[in-house]
């Protein structure tokens, strides 16, 4: 767990989870209507996995306004990314819980490149100070 990217997917694996586990509770312990616990759900994995990947994969000190800005601007291009590729491979006759898996795998890989770099990035640093990721 000494890399980045080790701990880049176990905080992903923690947030889907939180997501559905949450989800689960909030409707069907708690009886909440299945769009208002889902909502709920994805707002607190959101928070979630922001928090986790600052602090504990990319281990960021930088300020916390510009990097929930980068994360909320990438998380929506993920989103409009996501609905065309699922729509693209589709339309090519992949079934549909393939395309959004293939959608998955590339978002996620970007996402790593995108967050360490840009996202969680302590632009504080000296450019060419290395720091073990």
């Amino acid at each position: 767990m000494r890399h980045s990217a080790v701990r880049y997917v176990i905080t992903g694996v923690v947030s889907a989870a939180a997501d559905f586990g949450l989800l689960y509770l909030l409707h069907e312990w708690l009886g909440l209507p299945v769009s208002v616990a889902a909502f709920i759900a994805v707002s607190t994995a959101f928070f979630l996995n922001f928090a986790l990947n600052r602090v504990w994969s990319f281990r960021s000190t930088a300020p916390v306004a510009g990097q929930i800005s980068r994360y909320f601007l990438l998380a929506c291009v993920n989103w409009v990314l996501t609905t065309i590729m699922v729509g693209l491979f589709t339309w090519a006759g992949f079934y549909y819980l393939i395309a959004k898996a293939i959608a998955l795998v590339v978002t996620t890989a970007s996402n790593y490149l995108l967050y360490r770099l840009w996202v969680f990035a302590d632009r504080r640093r000296h450019p060419l100070e290395t720091t073990r990721s």
